[in-house]
């Protein structure tokens, strides 16, 4: 497994950070990014991308001109969610043209040039999955909700059924999240399979690692350890990096994004 640490962030004048084994197939553009960089005012400051949240729109729509500006893409291919903490997968094939914002999905898959899958997050697990043969790309947001769903499942299966994608030849990011150091559940909404991945708080609540869920999910679908690059910072923590819901709540949400340039 590809570890990577606050030391390898890419400082520019937007931070991110970038997967060396993706960047390095040459037909990949993407970025994990951070909460710096941007135009919005606290709380959600500075680099969000979401109205939703009470941010004014004129700073969410400078933000995304920004990103797309310094990375080279035109902003209207960004496609973003209202992801609903569910399983719905949107799989796109062909142009779209515009797509509306707002749709309820908390994965896409494409394999389309030029368009970029956007997931925001703030404390949940973003997740890219790509096929270096397919040339197939998906992006996956994995909170609470959908790591019960087996989300990322769902789309390594649907990657195959839709694309013939083979487990062998994909490559899996995680991005940023909330660390098992920060992440207190109750055992309202605890699963019994999490158990190897969480441990006993004394105030009888469980403190969960979404990320080796996720991991321990496409394992199972035939993913290797040497396929996967996790970038391990937990977002709750590094509250001056990365926006937190869990420490914060009223805050701003970062883009992470991927897609296929030719």
């Amino acid at each position: 497994m590809d570890i990577l640490a606050q030391s390898d962030l890419k400082k520019s004048s937007l931070p991110y950070f970038e997967i060396p084994s993706l960047a390095g197939l040459g037909w990949i553009k993407h970025g994990f990014l951070t909460r710096m960089g941007g135009v919005s005012t606290p709380p959600y400051d500075s680099l969000n991308l979401t109205g939703e949240n009470g941010d004014r729109q004129e700073h969410v729509s400078r933000n995304k001109e920004r990103i797309a500006a310094i990375f080279g893409f035109n902003p209207k291919h960004l496609i973003l969610l209202n992801q609903m903490h569910q399983d719905n997968i949107l799989v796109l094939r062909e142009p779209h043209g515009t797509i509306p914002s707002l749709l309820e999905y908390d994965a896409l898959i494409t394999d389309y040039p030029n368009t970029f899958l956007g997931i925001l997050t703030a404390d949940c697990l973003p997740v890219f999955v790509v096929d270096q043969r397919k040339k197939v790309i998906a992006a996956i947001h994995a909170g609470r909700q959908g790591t019960a769903l087996h989300i990322t499942t769902k789309v390594l299966k649907n990657m195959e059924e839709e694309f013939g994608c083979s487990p062998d030849n994909l490559r899996i990011a995680l991005g940023p999240s909330i660390g098992p150091c920060c992440y207190e559940i109750g055992e309202e909404v605890f699963l019994p399979e999490w158990e190897p991945y969480a441990t006993s708080t004394r105030n009888g609540k469980k403190k969960v690692d979404l990320a080796k869920i996720n991991i321990a999910h496409m394992e199972r679908e035939g993913i290797k350890t040497e396929q996967i690059s996790w970038i391990t910072l937990c977002t709750c923590c590094h509250h001056n990096l990365f926006f937190s819901y869990r420490r914060e709540r009223r805050t701003g949400r970062q883009l992470s994004f991927i897609g296929i340039v030719r």
